[in-house]
């Protein structure tokens, strides 16, 4: 194969790369993964990373030089990796840095990775962003009209959310769909044509309907930014009139007529689905300022906790974790009080939590570099301008929310988009490699793709049998669980899992007096537990799950029970705040007959959660069994007092 024939491939190889991530990624979704959105984006972000860097390499072997282009974004984007390099070494959970929080994935060392190597092969390989530019809208068109499909009810029957309420399209959340939008409406301006109308009014709309505030206003900052730099910069002013009028009278007209009264108060009226969970902090009924209160107060208590966090941070994506540890007790009076927040819900915040001084600082550096780099720019284009207010939109967004696939990938390749239209400075090293390495590479390349590949079908292994697990039925759900397992091994959720499925077969055999095959399912269970916890042993969801499978096997054997309340034991010192597990924990106290820990659990459970009626309950009981009658009346008449005096099970049980 000729020299010339090689770099031709490898340049179309990338070129279709890059016009798949900003055409086809954005739209990805399928019903077969656990989490049906952003899992599926983040292994088409890996999958092209893969494809165009390895072409790059060959590319450049074929040329006998490697050429990068320097820009601007070096030191500090250098520096953000080191920073997320340094934070997942002494990680928390290392496993999870690496790879991303489970069902997100955005935000791991390996996506860090693949979105600075597609920077700098953007940067170093594409002369024209034209046809990207056009993808791009192109998407959000069909993303846009789906969106308005969703608001006439095209798949309200699909979902447990109410996606007529707020439309999330194939983004699979409305403030994502609201950033992307956002991010894209200040290009839709440069097309000056009348189509550049139809879109801005169709984007404008679509974000209306998703009744977004943060991408609201991430849309005026755009906006406003974009036309001021337009004003500023061009000299026939009064050319920019008429379209500056019509455009914002259509803006004020379109939300007149949608009506939005969610700038005021936004409460998300959605639950989660039992095939996809939504983000938690949109799925409730207390105000969500009220709930980012919190959510944020628990960020800051996290990187105070030590000298160590306050540097590096507990580990890239390991908010969830350190969350349990530093949630503030007044998040139990929310209606999310037992749910799990794997973002800090402000992309800042959370890094300054999960990443520490070194991580916030190298992002915020690498921010505001770029922007001081802009403004001292003499010669940009319109569409420059665009992409510049656009990606502000992100940070703005980003402030009340936290990153995507998609918002990272605009992140990076919207200024390696504007550096492409104003520099020309590549660096180039001379190569002499024997020809051979092309087919090392190649074999590596295509080692790295099966590997992705077999992640992805693993993950619709595991899908399956967590359905067939919710669903009871364990012995399907062990099936493909197993399988998930042997295809990725390392993946500690799946392990979990699994000893969830055998804990249930254990119990069904013991209940058939099947004695043998029950000891041997329970072993098992413990055993793959034992797993997920050796490969993330501060994951306080894996230490409930173990306490669920030394209690369900308590029933038939109370030595289970002891190592039940050690397993849950672990669980409340990883998350000292919650008034669940300790709730639970005074439950397997009274079984073994310690009523007295269990009513001093109970009393601390209700001091956390003022609210908290099952804790009122249980202490009723204790009470009563431990002959405190008076007791047991003024616990049930200090929740009518203080919490619900209309509940009629209290009042007749106050007069029993």
């Amino acid at each position: 194969m000729s020299t010339e024939l090689i770099i031709r491939m490898c340049n179309r190889v990338i070129h279709v790369g890059f016009f798949l991530l900003f055409a086809l990624v954005p739209l990805l979704l399928t019903p077969w993964n656990y989490e049906l959105f952003e899992y599926n984006k983040m292994m088409a972000v890996y999958f092209v990373t893969a494809f165009v860097v390895t072409s790059w390499i060959i590319k450049s072997l074929a040329q006998k030089e490697f050429r990068i282009t320097r820009t601007p974004l070096d030191i500090p984007i250098v520096l953000f990796v080191i920073s997320q390099l340094i934070s997942s070494i002494f990680s928390m959970d290392p496993h999870v840095s690496w790879f991303g929080y489970y069902s997100r994935f955005n935000g791991g060392m390996w996506s860090i990775v693949s979105y600075a190597l597609l920077y700098y092969a953007f940067v170093s390989n594409i002369e024209n962003i034209t046809l990207f530019i056009k993808a791009s809208l192109s998407t959000a068109i069909v993303i846009s009209l789906y969106g308005v499909a969703e608001r006439l009810g095209i798949d309200k029957h699909l979902w447990v959310q109410d996606v007529q309420n707020r439309v999330f399209s194939t983004l699979g959340q409305p403030n994502w769909l609201a950033a992307y939008l956002v991010a894209l409406s200040p290009i839709a301006l440069t097309l000056r044509s009348p189509f550049s109308y139809i879109l801005s009014f169709l984007l404008f709309a679509v974000l209306l309907f998703t009744r977004s505030r943060s991408g609201l206003l991430g849309f005026a900052v755009a906006d406003g930014i974009y036309w001021v730099i337009l004003y500023l910069k061009t000299k026939k002013k009064l050319s920019l009139r008429l379209p500056f009028i019509i455009y914002h009278l259509s803006f004020i007209i379109l939300f007149a007529l949608f009506s939005p009264n969610f700038i005021l108060k936004q409460v998300a009226p959605t639950t989660p689905s039992p095939t996809y969970t939504a983000p938690l902090l949109e799925s409730g009924g207390t105000e969500s300022g009220t709930i980012r209160k919190y959510v944020w107060e628990g960020a800051v208590n996290v990187w105070k906790s030590s000298t160590k966090t306050m540097l590096i941070g507990t580990g890239t994506e390991t908010f969830a974790f350190a969350f349990y540890q530093f949630r503030p007790a007044g998040h139990n009076m929310t209606s999310e009080w037992d749910f799990l927040y794997n973002k800090a819900h402000n992309e800042y915040l959370n890094s300054l939590a999960t990443t520490g001084l070194l991580g916030l600082g190298s992002y915020v550096f690498f921010l505001g570099l770029f922007i001081w780099w802009f403004i001292h720019q003499k010669k940009q284009s319109t569409l420059d301008y665009a992409l510049f207010t656009g990606w502000l939109s992100i940070l703005v967004t980003n402030f009340f929310g936290f990153s995507v696939v998609v918002t990272q990938l605009f992140l990076f390749l919207f200024p390696a988009m504007i550096f492409v239209q104003q520099l020309n400075n590549a660096t180039i090293k001379q190569l002499r490699l024997p020809s051979w390495t092309i087919w090392i590479l190649i074999i590596g390349g295509a080692y790295v793709l099966i590997k992705i590949g077999s992640f992805w079908y693993a993950d619709t292994l595991f899908a399956a049998g967590y359905r067939f697990n919710r669903a009871g039925s364990y012995e399907k759900s062990r099936i493909y669980l197993t399988q998930a397992t042997k295809v990725n091994p390392n993946e500690p959720f799946y392990h979990d899992e699994l000893g969830s499925a055998l804990s249930g077969l254990a119990v069904l055999a013991i209940e058939s007096q099947d004695a043998t095959g029950a000891s041997k399912l329970a072993q098992e269970s413990i055993k793959e537990n034992d797993r997920a916890l050796t490969i993330s042993p501060n994951n306080v969801n894996f230490w409930k799950s173990r306490t669920k499978i030394f209690y369900s096997f308590a029933t038939f054997d109370p030595q289970f029970n002891r190592a039940a309340i050690g397993a849950l034991e672990k669980a409340l010192s990883l998350s000292p705040n919650d008034p669940k597990i300790m709730y639970n924990l005074a439950i397997l106290f009274g079984r073994e007959g310690n009523n007295e820990k269990a009513i001093e659990l109970l009393q601390q459970s209700v001091e956390l959660k003022r609210n908290y009626r099952d804790a009122y309950y249980a202490l009723f009981i204790f009470y009563n069994e431990t002959k405190q009658p008076d007791a047991a009346r003024a616990i049930l008449q200090s929740y009518l007092d203080n919490v619900d005096p209309s509940d009629s099970d209290f009042q007749e049980r106050i007069k029993q």
